[in-house]
């Protein structure tokens, strides 16, 4: 099968800035039990993730680090992404 080229349609998503202290103000935005600041630590936990947030349409916890922006995507679930890449790929919307 040849290689087929896709183009992403505009949409618009919304999203909030985790800054590592900014709990209560994410937890509001993800509808309170889909995300939460995370103090575990050992040999399988990356010491840059300080949160989780729930992907569902995955069904898993995703981890989240300081800087990264936590999006509310077209059907309603949340994932984290960078924000080089939330640059690269969304204009920002003003009101």
């Amino acid at each position: 099968m040849p290689e087929i080229r896709f183009r992403k349609r505009p949409v618009e998503v919304v999203a909030i800035q985790w800054t590592g202290e900014n709990e209560a103000e994410v937890r509001r935005f993800t509808g309170g039990s889909l995300f939460g600041a995370c103090r575990q630590e050992g040999p399988s936990h990356d010491p840059e993730v300080t949160a989780h947030v729930y992907d569902e349409t995955h069904s898993t916890w995703v981890g989240v680090k300081p800087g990264q922006w936590v999006v509310r995507g077209v059907k309603g679930e949340f994932y984290p992404i960078d924000p080089d890449i939330l640059a690269e790929t969304y204009d920002r919307i003003v009101a």
